[in-house]
């Protein structure tokens, strides 16, 4: 069947790629150079650094020395040094009040646990996932972001 005069005829795509190699040659400042953590956007927007941002929302626990659930009978202990990181000033408040709780929770937590249950990398995940969800719940409202463990030794 013959092309009507006037219509268009659809295009094949092209397979070739663009691409582009270089920088511009713009010049960064060293305001420009400050680390950006994507997650503090209003922060950055007021020209705080990431460690500006987040220093009002971490609060050390002290440290924690609990021993271990093992069923046998000898002595196993776990060592804990950590910081909470929390969403905004209210909540690290909320958790400066709490402090107290905060540490029977970990305690009381830690406690049950036997010493398999924390060795290598997922047990590592798993223990900060839990006490995140335990540490939300006696300090609700406050929002909990992450725990840092600094120091974890099962012994």
């Amino acid at each position: 069947m013959p092309e009507a005069e006037g219509e268009a005829v659809p295009a094949k795509p092209s397979k070739r790629k663009l691409i582009f190699i270089g920088g511009g040659g713009r010049r960064v400042s060293a305001a420009d150079r400050r680390p950006v953590d994507h997650r503090y956007p209003a922060a950055h927007a007021r020209g705080e650094t990431t460690a500006e941002s987040n220093r009002a929302g971490l609060r050390q626990i002290p440290e924690i020395v609990a021993n271990l659930d093992v069923p046998n009978g000898q002595d196993s202990y776990v060592k804990l040094e950590a910081t909470i990181e929390l969403a905004d000033q209210k909540s690290a408040k909320i958790a400066t009040a709490d402090m107290p709780r905060i540490v029977d929770v970990f305690q009381t937590y830690l406690r049950a646990m036997r010493p398999g249950e924390l060795r290598g990398a997922s047990g590592t995940y798993r223990l900060r996932e839990a006490l995140i969800d335990r540490v939300e719940v006696a300090t609700a409202p406050a929002v909990v972001k992450d725990i840092l463990f600094q120091e974890l030794i099962v012994q």
